[in-house]
């Protein structure tokens, strides 16, 4: 689309004063008009939208839920981050409190593991708005792919773009995260460059990772084909509520003895109670039981979520015990 002249200047006055930093009399001259002129167009930049103005305001924070899930299940820390008035909000504020906190753990030569999901897509864009200076550091994709849907939120994309932002390198799993039997499983696993991948994974020092649940419309295991609707009512009824780096487990985060287990693609999930930092990273009421069990496992020492699904988990943990 071919810019008129005034849209011209317009343009050109909005790089000069929004990404340059001229003030309005330097662009004057620059433009040998006046300074109202010069005024006039940025105003109108803005008002027809060749000039977008984002503001970023601090996430608000819900100490008392937080501390109230930490004391009782002694992690080393949770952030309860406002909602919002909306999903796409609260995934928001739970990626910016989650970067704000990595960024506070972060040190040259960390390897990061990553599961995929929508929530962690969302972390990837934040990382994306902030400037890193680390070395050494290697993102890992902890399981094999979604492989079908959004790309966006599979493992592969994911694992390139947080490296990307990172200024580290990446690897990821060229599996699908399911194979159709446990033999197929465990020879592609055997496969030079998926071990390798995989013993790198077992150095992580920290791991960022989501659950899904088994309920209707929400698994993305289900999504992508890897659970099959008629199946799911099986798997629930051997005690199944959700899954955990592709893993099947119950609500007390412990993996389901089944075959469907035995066909994943991936690490374990005893890798996730033995890292520094488990960072478990969720904005969805609807998957609370599946956090809780989570957390019951040990799957996390860090939980970052909205506060929905916060005063969920604490609705459903009354009279839960630690081990």
């Amino acid at each position: 689309m071919r810019l008129n002249s005034k849209e011209s200047l317009m343009i050109r006055a909005a790089e000069l004063y929004y990404e340059k930093r001229y003030s309005q009399s330097e662009i004057a001259r620059l433009l040998d008009c006046s300074r109202s002129t010069v005024s006039r167009l940025i105003t109108e930049a803005v008002e027809s939208g060749i000039v977008q103005i984002n503001i970023r305001r601090p996430v608000e924070k819900m100490q008392s839920l937080a501390d109230e899930i930490k004391d009782t299940f002694k992690l080393k820390e949770v952030i309860v981050v406002s909602g919002g008035n909306s999903s796409e909000q609260a995934f928001r504020n739970v990626a910016y409190a989650t970067v704000e906190f990595i960024s506070n753990i972060m040190h040259d030569n960390m390897v990061i593991g990553i599961s995929w999901g929508v929530t962690l897509s969302y972390i990837v864009q934040e990382l994306a708005e902030h400037s890193f200076e680390y070395k050494g550091i290697e993102v890992i994709q902890l399981m094999g792919g979604l492989g079908v849907g959004n790309p966006a939120i599979d493992g592969p994309e994911l694992a390139q773009k947080m490296a990307n932002s990172l200024g580290g390198k990446y690897r990821y799993i060229q599996a699908p995260a399911v194979l159709k039997t446990p033999e197929l499983a465990r020879n592609i696993m055997e496969e030079k460059y998926i071990l390798e991948t995989l013993k790198q994974a077992e150095q992580a020092d920290m791991i960022i990772s989501s659950v899904g649940s088994l309920m209707d419309n929400l698994s993305s295991m289900e999504r992508s084909g890897y659970i099959h609707k008629e199946e799911r009512a099986g798997y629930q009824a051997e005690g199944a509520i959700g899954h955990s780096l592709a893993r099947l487990i119950d609500e007390n985060g412990k993996e389901i003895d089944n075959v469907f287990n035995q066909r994943i693609v991936g690490v374990s999930l005893d890798l996730l109670r033995k890292v520094n930092w488990s960072i478990g990273v969720g904005a969805n009421p609807l998957k609370a039981n599946v956090f809780l069990a989570a957390i019951k496992g040990k799957h996390f020492n860090v939980l970052v979520v909205d506060d929905g699904t916060a005063r969920e988990i604490l609705r459903l943990m009354d009279g839960a015990k630690v081990d």
